[in-house]
């Protein structure tokens, strides 16, 4: 007998949905951040927009994994 992926989660579902929230604020940010067409090369982000946008996917992701005891 063939088993599932067996993913398990590792916080509360409550969590899980901040974490999606979360992720999608970083998505906006890095969204909107990647957009401005002026580069000041005095005033480099931190953390570059195409990383925000990945580590947002990744955590929304991760967030939905979080929901998976609701779909019982």
């Amino acid at each position: 007998m063939k088993k599932g992926l067996e993913i398990g989660i590792f916080v509360p579902w409550e969590i899980g949905i901040i974490i999606i929230l979360l992720g999608a604020s970083l998505i906006y940010i890095g969204n909107r951040q990647s957009k401005k067409t002026d580069i000041d090369l005095d005033n480099l982000p931190f953390i570059k927009p195409t990383t925000k946008i990945v580590f947002g996917g990744a955590m929304i992701l991760i967030g939905f994994i979080q929901l998976f005891p609701l779909l019982k």
